[in-house]
């Protein structure tokens, strides 16, 4: 287990859901990590902590937030761990986002009085769909809003890019005093808010000048929303509607790391667990890429890597790769362009070569979850079946979960009857909202083990937490990452046009990625924050997958007995 994948998907930025689409920041998986490019030394538990710590005091919280991923892994129990994680999440998004060009164009382009609508209208919807009410009154979004302004006034480069070089001493005076007079200041609704951020501008002016004012109030904006959770964030319009426009095209969905050496393209990594992993298993770090997608590598740039990456070869991203035995013939490695969910499906212990039981073991992984996935599910368990197999072992390790919808199709594939989850929240849609099996035969009967760990999250956690439940599977690893939560993109308008029915015809607010549920087992157990815990507790990944295999073969139904010689009629 690692913390790479955490640290990449969230230093990455936000990714836009759709509808009940689970999204967290990711834990990776493998047994180890040796192919991960960017893997560090390790550290033992107290050496993260004081890392992280040393971090904090430093006010780089970039690299507190990557040290308590780490701790996070090796000690997810501490009582404080959770919250100080979140804290430097927090404080790390800020700090990408002072950094960030698209947020540095929206806010320069913005008037004040833009700001305070925009701050107005989160004050009117967040409330009343944020899954906990007495959590995101207007009081408490104030408050929220108002720290990550304090906050930002301690941040050097929020100086550099909207002030213009205040004094020290009044600045900080002004950031004292948002914590012990404008924090406190009764907000009730938007029109308190409204009254309230004039004079508060007033009093930053009498502090320093600022070169973009609306910065300020937007800092409360995001303030407002980052301090409900860990999951609820402000999407300025570039990341509320994503372009693929000058996106930068990669192998990390398929699980391959490129780099550059000697002046040509090489294999910088293979992802443990990930599609190239388990399913190309010829690539390795190290090789060298000679062609990618038919044009050649030999002095290759990250530009004419992109520009190969954009006109795949019918589907796939092909890769004529040489070994690091240059004597070795080289070799086409096919990465398909959309990533199966469901991959790596192998008969792992054939019939005959398990005395006195009927049927063998089958693996196959389960990547993210996706609208595919109970397809390819189905698809797997039928191949596998067809094979001889008679129990199964599906991994969930690594996976971060995506669809909530798919997590209960899929839990339908496996679950013939009965609740599969349940949703609380505010609105009718999410508010006591059970959903249920109700597959009949239609489903697998097959015998199942589950690979779980910390890194298994969201949507993958309400499947293994409904088939535990149900005693429909054994869950073999360690305790599930705690992400029982739904999250919805709320539409921002304030700033938009609108057209003749009223209707935004343009999306200069951006909006709200905001937890509207939580999620609750079939046994009303909570997972978020919490977790699902494996029946079976094992820390090393490579014994993870062997007692799995055992697991496995303790549910294979014992050879049938050989018939009984038939009876032949005394013959006088």
């Amino acid at each position: 287990m690692t913390a790479w994948a955490t640290i990449r998907r969230v230093s990455s930025g936000v990714t836009v859901p759709l509808f009940f689409v689970l999204v967290i920041p990711a834990l990776g998986h493998g047994a180890d990590d040796t192919t991960d490019p960017h893997k560090p030394t390790k550290l033992t538990p107290a050496q993260w902590r004081a890392s992280a710590e040393a971090a904090e005091k430093a006010n780089d919280w970039e690299a507190a937030f990557t040290a308590y991923c780490h701790l996070f892994v090796a000690e997810r129990n501490s009582p404080d761990l959770r919250e100080r994680l979140n804290h430097a999440l927090r404080r790390s998004q800020q700090v990408r986002r002072h950094r960030d060009p698209a947020f540095q164009q929206f806010a320069a382009g913005m008037s004040t009085l833009d700001a305070m609508r925009l701050f107005a209208e989160v004050l009117t919807k967040v409330p009343v769909l944020y899954v906990d009410r007495e959590r995101a009154t207007p009081q408490i979004l104030w408050e929220h809003g108002i720290e990550e302004l304090a906050r930002a006034l301690d941040n050097p480069l929020f100086r550099q890019v909207y002030l213009d070089s205040p004094a020290a001493a009044k600045a900080d005076g002004f950031r004292n005093s948002l914590r012990s007079s404008w924090a406190r200041q009764p907000v009730a609704n938007a029109n308190d808010a409204r009254k309230l951020l004039p004079k508060l501008l007033d009093a930053a002016d009498a502090a320093f000048a600022s070169r973009i004012r609306a910065a300020l109030v937007l800092e409360i904006v995001c303030g407002s929303c980052a301090g409900l959770d860990e999951y609820t964030v402000f999407l300025n319009p570039s990341q509320y509607n994503p372009t693929s426009v000058g996106a930068v095209p990669d192998l990390t969905a398929q699980g391959v790391y490129l780099g550059y050496a000697d002046g040509g393209l090489v294999v910088a990594g293979i992802a443990p667990g990930s599609w190239a992993a388990l399913e190309a298993p010829g690539l390795r770090k190290g090789d060298r890429v000679a062609t990618l997608n038919g044009k050649t590598m030999a002095a290759a740039t990250p530009a004419l890597a992109a520009e190969a990456l954009r006109t795949p070869v019918e589907g796939y991203h092909e890769l004529e790769v040489i070994g690091e035995d240059a004597e070795a013939p080289a070799f086409v490695a096919r990465l398909p362009v959309v990533v199966p969910t469901v991959f790596g499906t192998s008969v792992a212990a054939p019939k005959d070569s398990l005395p006195g039981k009927d049927g063998g073991i089958g693996y196959t992984r389960i990547g993210r979850v996706a609208a595919t996935t109970p397809r390819e599910l189905d698809e797997a368990i039928h191949g596998l079946k067809a094979r001889g197999v008679r129990s199964l072992v599906i991994d969930l390790r690594g996976n971060m979960g995506g669809s909530f919808q798919a997590g209960v199709e899929t839990a339908k594939r496996l679950i013939p009857a009965g609740l599969i989850v349940t949703t609380q929240g505010q609105t009718a849609q999410v508010d006591n909202q059970p959903f249920s099996s109700d597959s009949g035969m239609s489903a697998h009967d097959i015998p199942v083990v589950v690979l779980v760990d910390s890194e298994t999250a969201s949507a993958a956690e309400l499947l293994a937490a409904a088939l535990k439940d149900h005693r429909r599977a054994t869950l073999v690893g360690m305790p599930t990452f705690g992400k029982g939560a739904v999250q919805y993109p709320v539409r921002l308008d304030a700033l938009d046009e609108k057209d003749a029915s009223g209707q935004p015809k343009t999306g200069r607010s951006g909006g709200v990625r905001l937890t509207i549920a939580k999620l609750l087992s079939p046994s009303g157990a909570a997972i978020n924050g919490v977790g699902v815990t494996p029946h079976v507790l094992e820390m090393h990944p490579a014994q993870q997958l062997d007692l799995a295999f055992k697991k496995a073969v303790d549910l294979l139904p014992a050879s049938p007995l050989p018939p009984a010689p038939m009876a032949l009629p005394m013959i006088p």
